[in-house]
């Protein structure tokens, strides 16, 4: 287990961009379409090396819902209707 936890998980008013502090200090403002871009769900990162894939299309897409797993990580959904990509806390770090 890691000693490394979020404190803080925001999401903009715009819903463009999620900020992410950790309990030692580190803070982290990242886009929407970079997290959707780079989902580390299977449809985005495939079932094996080689299969990912570039998602285009998603400069403007939203984060609409936000939901813990576990105490690991949170399940982002975005406006396109994508949310099975599971973002772990060292993930986002």
């Amino acid at each position: 287990m890691s000693d490394i936890w979020p404190t803080e998980l925001r999401v903009s008013k715009d819903r463009h961009r999620l900020t992410v502090a950790f309990n030692d200090g580190a803070s982290f403002d990242l886009s929407a379409e970079m997290l959707r871009v780079l989902s580390p769900s299977a449809e985005v990162q495939g079932h094996g090396p080689g299969q990912g894939l570039t998602v285009p299309g998603k400069r403007n897409v939203s984060i609409i819902s936000m939901t813990p797993t576990g105490n690991y990580a949170v399940r982002i959904g975005f406006d396109d209707f994508h949310d099975t990509g599971i973002f772990t806390w060292n993930y986002l770090r």
